[in-house]
């Protein structure tokens, strides 16, 4: 039935679409406010990308930013276009100023070494009231703060949101339902998400499933400063070979909290994840930068932890490392930026990080690599 309704959606742009050009502050795909004017098209037609490459210092190991890549930078080659080249294009729909719809496809490097496009996004959404929302169909799964944008790298200041955090969570959306609740506090403005749902999630390692998905997510928005907390529950199971997994069911939660403070001239932003099953593991990252006109020099710190109770036997569940970055973001045109990122990476012991494509009986314990990565992104 989705899939159904997502090839009416995009035959149907046909009849009158339009450019929705973005400014500067960035795009996210999954935006479908649409202001109610009578000379208003009924679909509006958007797209981002990026293109760039990725060197990094490995000869017995590749840097993969998403789980799902089997290959990457450095073993496979001196340099890879797969972490940081992309494509997609949506198609918002308004079929009264109460309801609309998008529907997203995007073509990235994927689980099968190819960039077969695949729907990200599908929803319905109407507006029960101006102040409820609620969606139904595949919607992002708003666990991080930039979760709802993650893929599209224009409206983020680095060259990739910090893989340590996002990594641990590669469900990145949920088939189900979303209920979407704003309302004033003061002067502070608030954002309440409740989600139901299910998701399955190819990765390089095996397949990731996820059922009874329930969580609620707070955005407040106060002047210069948004802060975000998340808690979710799920079941998940894993088929893995290479991990030994076998698709035994075992419930899941996560907590985050996140906070971003950004006056204009400089920004600062960190966030905080703990997710549970059998084991606990932690995740962080800080982040802050300074805009000099079209110029935003950044830095950043993001570290994840070991499961507790880590076991040598298990050696998937120790993903211990720490991350240092510093880079720069040009906006040289309207709608275009140009990025540069340099990461030093330091893996935690007995650890094999992110890591992939690794050879038998080898040991990457302790070990210090750099990555260097330069990309344009655009949206349209």
């Amino acid at each position: 039935m989705l899939k159904k309704f997502c090839l009416a959606l995009l035959l149907s742009s046909s009849a009158g679409i339009s450019v929705a050009m973005a400014d500067q502050n960035g795009v996210s795909p999954d935006n479908t406010e649409v202001s109610a004017v009578t000379d208003q098209t009924m679909f509006e037609f958007g797209s981002y990308g990026t293109v760039g490459a990725t060197h990094a210092s490995l000869n017995s190991a590749d840097f993969a930013l998403d789980a799902p890549m089997p290959t990457g930078a450095g073993r496979s080659g001196y340099l890879s276009p797969s972490n940081n080249t992309l494509i997609a294009a949506h198609v918002n729909a308004t079929f009264t100023p109460d309801l609309t719809a998008i529907f997203q496809v995007i073509s990235e490097y994927n689980a099968n070494g190819n960039y077969r496009p695949e729907v990200e996004w599908a929803n319905v959404k109407y507006a029960f009231t101006p102040d409820l929302d609620i969606k139904v169909g595949r919607f992002a799964l708003p666990t991080f703060m930039d979760s709802e944008n993650h893929d599209v790298g224009y409206s983020f200041v680095w060259v990739h949101t910090p893989f340590e955090l996002y990594q641990q969570m590669p469900t990145m959306s949920v088939d189900g339902v979303n209920a979407i609740y704003h309302f004033s506090m003061g002067e502070a403005e608030n954002t309440v998400k409740l989600i139901a749902g299910q998701n399955t999630t190819e990765t390089a390692a095996g397949i990731v499933n996820s059922k009874n998905m329930r969580g609620i997510f707070d955005n407040l928005d106060f002047g210069q400063a948004t802060f975000h907390l998340g808690y979710q529950t799920r079941d998940t199971s894993t088929q893995s070979e290479l991990a030994g997994l076998n698709g035994v069911w075992v419930a899941a939660s996560d907590l985050t909290a996140g906070l971003s403070y950004d006056p204009g001239s400089w920004f600062f932003k960190s966030e905080w994840l703990q997710d549970r099953t059998q084991y606990k593991t932690n995740a962080m990252y800080a982040s802050v930068g300074y805009r000099i006109d079209r110029f935003t020099p950044y830095l950043m710190h993001s570290q994840s932890s070991a499961a507790s109770a880590y076991d040598n036997a298990l050696p998937y569940l120790n993903m211990a490392q720490k991350s240092n970055s510093v880079g720069v973001r040009w906006d040289f045109m309207k709608n275009f930026d140009l990025k540069m990122q340099y990461l030093h990476i330091t893996l935690g012991n007995n650890s094999t990080g992110y890591l992939v494509n690794i050879p038998d009986n080898v040991s990457l314990s302790g070990k210090t690599f750099h990555v260097i990565s330069a990309v344009v992104d655009f949206v349209f």
